[in-house]
């Protein structure tokens, strides 16, 4: 097997990349939401089975979200002229 370059080397992997993005897009469109759905538990738990703290790590993730989430909606909402407690 030829030796490749570095460039030569990420071009090929980024070819393999696009390919597989658009295998997974076109069977993405044929599933059903309960597959799609399932597909997406099978993926946590994977994941979870592959870092025991994968679930803090989430949790810790999500909560940061939905608290950015809330300051934004706040300040939205008081913007608007709705007066809300502190």
């Amino acid at each position: 097997m030829p030796e490749m370059s570095v460039n030569e080397w990420a071009a090929a992997y980024r070819a393999l990349n696009r390919a597989e993005h658009e295998m997974l897009m076109r069977d993405l469109q044929s599933l059903s939401p309960q597959e799609s759905i399932l597909r997406y538990l099978r993926l946590c738990e994977f994941i979870a089975r592959l870092s025991p703290n994968a679930r803090e790590a989430f949790e810790e993730e999500r909560s940061r979200h939905y608290q950015a989430l809330e300051e934004r909606m706040i300040k939205a909402a008081r913007k608007s002229g709705y007066d809300l407690p502190d």
